[in-house]
C-alpha cells in the first residue's frame, strides 16, 4: 500500500492543529492517502488535550495556546520534533493499544538507528496519580518512550468513522546527543515502512486540505471558544442552521 509522506516544515500552532484535522477529513473521504506528516513551530507553544479543562499555563507565558483535536495533556513545543499519522484505523492496529504500539516501535528503532538508547516507558504512572498533572511529558503511559530515564514520546489520538489522526512529539533528552529532526524524520519514515509492509512516497498538501486548514483556524483553532472552552463553533452553526 502507498502512503504519501510531508516532509518536515514549521508553522503556526493553529495551522499544524487545523492541516492535521484537514489531512484527517480528506483521508475519510477517499480524498488522499494514508498520511504521515513531521512538523515544527515557528514560535514556542502549547497545546492542550481535546478534553483537557481548567489549564493553567506557566507564569509568564505570552506564546500560543492551541486545543488539540487529540486527547491527553499538555506539551509544550519548541524544540520537539512533532509527527502525525492520519489512516484507516485497521491498516495501523484497530485496537488503540496496537496502533500506539506500531508507532512507537517504529519511533524507537528509528531513534536507536541514530544512536539514540531509546525504549518503551517501564514504569508507568498510576491512574490515580495521573489526576491533576496537566503535563503530557510529566505522565508515563503504555508504548511512549524513554532515553536516559527521560520520557522522549508523548501521543494522542482521536477517531472518527473508522479513522484514527495520532499526534506525536519527540522532545529532546538532555544529556543525550539529539539528531537533527530531519534525519529522525527520515528515519521514523524507513521503520515504519517496514514494520506496515507499505510504500512512502513524497507529496505536499492537497489544495482542499490547505482550504479547509485555512477554515478551520478561522472558524476552531484560532478561536477561544475552541481553545479556551472546548466548544466547537463548527457544531454550533450546524445546530443553528437544522
Amino acid at each position: 500500500m502507498e502512503w504519501r509522506v510531508i516532509k518536515y516544515a514549521e508553522y503556526d500552532a493553529a495551522f499544524n492543529m487545523a492541516i492535521d484535522e484537514a489531512i484527517l477529513e480528506n483521508c475519510m473521504c477517499g480524498g488522499c492517502a494514508p498520511t504521515i506528516r513531521f512538523y515544527g513551530w515557528k514560535q514556542p507553544s502549547i497545546t492542550i488535550g481535546r478534553l483537557q479543562r481548567d489549564y493553567k499555563a506557566p507564569y509568564g507565558w505570552s506564546g500560543s495556546i492551541v486545543r488539540r483535536p487529540t486527547g491527553g495533556r499538555a506539551v509544550y513545543h519548541g524544540s520537539d520534533l512533532t509527527f502525525s499519522v492520519v489512516v484507516e484505523a485497521e491498516l495501523l492496529g484497530s485496537p488503540i493499544a496496537e496502533s500506539y504500539r506500531i508507532v512507537g516501535e517504529a519511533a524507537a528503532e528509528a531513534l536507536r538507528s541514530l544512536g539514540v538508547p531509546a525504549e518503551f516507558i517501564r514504569r508507568r504512572t498510576p491512574s490515580a496519580s495521573m489526576r491533576g498533572i496537566d503535563d503530557c511529558f510529566k505522565l508515563s503511559t503504555e508504548y511512549e518512550l524513554e532515553a536516559g530515564g527521560i520520557k522522549v514520546l508523548g501521543s494522542a489520538q482521536m477517531r472518527r468513522a473508522g479513522y484514527v489522526l495520532q499526534q506525536n512529539s519527540l522532545a529532546p533528552a538532555a544529556g543525550i546527543d539529539w539528531p537533527p529532526k530531519e534525519k529522525i524524520a527520515d528515519a521514523i519514515t524507513y521503520a515504519l515502512s517496514k514494520k506496515i509492509g507499505a510504500d512512502f512516497r513524497p507529496a505536499n498538501f492537497l489544495p482542499n486540505e490547505m482550504t479547509r486548514a485555512e477554515e478551520l483556524v478561522r472558524i476552531k483553532y484560532g478561536c477561544d471558544e475552541w481553545n479556551a472552552h472546548c466548544i466547537n463553533p463548527e457544531n454550533m452553526t450546524k445546530a443553528q442552521v437544522e
